[in-house]
């Protein structure tokens, strides 16, 4: 820092700093020294495509770029014309709610589809209430935006049942939902936790 103040001229070649404060700094969007972790996910990309899932895990304690890794991986993917429809979810140490990432993840999805894929909506709407029925009303509460695709005859309810008993209900009800929603859609269903 001293140095920089001593000679500024060395160190700030013809920067406008007006400019960068309106426009902002940018450093690139790609992720660096994580091409071959990029490759990886980029080739089990191209096996679930081909294939019927596949599972890719991306580990690591907080703040090493997991999640900047797989926002990279869906901007170079859609890129490459790739398509997919790419959902992130956060497991937060804090948050109480069982199953939080999954379903912040497809309550985004919900919100999304609802906004911006009316038609799509609709099928989605017709293909979980023809395959779930009433169950799909208790995924409601997990994922509120739910009921934006399904209308208003859809209200969440509660069952009285234990809360292990709830949670294993919840897993199972997700895993429906996925099956279902990834059947009416011709693209790939990406999922980051």
């Amino acid at each position: 820092l001293k140095l920089m103040i001593d000679s500024p001229h060395v160190y700030l070649h013809n920067f406008d700093l007006a400019k960068a404060a309106n426009d902002g700094l940018h450093f690139g969007s790609s992720v660096h020294g994580r091409e071959a972790e990029l490759q990886t996910l980029r080739e089990c990309y191209q096996r679930a495509i081909s294939s019927e899932f596949e599972v890719a895990m991306i580990c690591g304690t907080s703040g090493i770029g997991k999640s900047e890794l797989s926002r990279e991986f869906a901007r170079s993917a859609k890129e490459e014309g790739g398509g997919g429809i790419f959902l992130s979810g956060r497991f937060d140490k804090l948050q109480s709610q069982p199953l939080h990432a999954i379903s912040a993840a497809f309550d985004n999805y919900c919100a999304w589809l609802s906004e911006e894929d009316r038609s799509t909506a609709e099928k989605v709407s017709t293909a979980l209430k023809e395959n779930m029925g009433e169950e799909i009303s208790s995924l409601v509460s997990a994922m509120p935006n739910l009921s934006h695709i399904l209308g208003d005859d859809f209200d969440s309810k509660q069952n009285d049942t234990s809360a292990v008993d709830a949670q294993k209900r919840l897993r199972y009800l997700f895993c429906r939902f996925v099956e279902v929603i990834s059947k009416c859609h011709e693209e790939p269903l990406i999922l980051f936790l």
